[in-house]
């Protein structure tokens, strides 16, 4: 920010830039924390999983777990892509709204020697409410994304114990097997609930630190020649003439 220009400075938008830098940076941490904290865990447990229904049962089960995983994920990309545009609209919303209150707080001479508090007000209103409509929206968006994972789950559940169900009856199994596979299942449902989380907080976290990044492309009016010399000053001296 000190290396652009004065005319960049003078067209401030204080709390735009604080918010953008502030949401950009816990972007960053949320995709390093994400990536690093449960991807691999929630992989592992899944080909763990995946391996003991496949060894102590039959690879139909198995087949029956990976289509269910296949459909949650797919559908909790889609989903999320969906949110992200809802996303970004809440962000420019909520820095729109924060440039106009910290700027305005910051110019507050200006504001009152034109009587413009009124003016103000109204104008941090209507950001306001566009932020409050894009937050409705979001975790509108969340609840539809979360009733959609939950009902795919469900039903790959449900195949799963009507298979176990059937192998009881005809003797194959034993209630404990039943017990058991639908103990794995619920424990599986817990790194499918990462899986949804990690993508959504990986896309949220990119959109957040996109503004930031944005910053970077923004061009010095004043640099120096390509051919510039570093001003070198061997002494000092001082004279006093007349």
């Amino acid at each position: 920010m000190h290396n652009l220009s004065l005319r960049f400075h003078l067209e401030r938008r204080t709390g735009g830039l604080s918010r953008v830098i502030e949401r950009g940076t816990k972007g960053i941490e949320s995709i390093v924390r994400y990536t690093i904290m449960a991807t691999v865990p929630t992989f592992i447990e899944f080909v763990l999983t995946a391996l003991v229904l496949g060894l102590q049962y039959s690879w139909v089960y198995v087949a029956v777990v990976a289509v269910t995983v296949w459909i949650y994920t797919w559908y909790t990309v889609k989903a999320s892509d969906w949110r992200i545009g809802i996303r970004k609209e809440m962000n420019a919303s909520d820095t729109d709204a924060n440039t106009k209150s910290v700027d305005a707080l910051l110019n507050y001479e200006t504001v009152k020697y034109f009587g413009n508090e009124r003016m103000e007000a109204e104008r941090f209103d209507k950001s306001m409410a566009r932020y409050e409509s894009a937050a409705t929206k979001t975790w509108t968006s969340l609840g539809w994304l979360n009733f959609g994972q939950g009902v795919i789950f469900a039903i790959g559940m449900a195949v799963m114990m009507i298979l176990s169900a059937l192998e009881v009856q005809s003797g194959k199994q034993t209630i404990g097997d039943f017990v058991l596979i639908n103990t794995l299942l619920l424990q599986l449902s817990i790194p499918l609930n990462f899986i949804g989380m990690i993508y959504r907080e990986l896309r949220q976290g990119l959109t957040d630190i996109e503004q930031m990044f944005d910053l970077l492309d923004v061009k010095q009016e004043v640099t120096d020649r390509p051919d510039a010399k570093p001003l070198a000053i061997k002494d000092g001296a001082i004279s006093f003439k007349n």
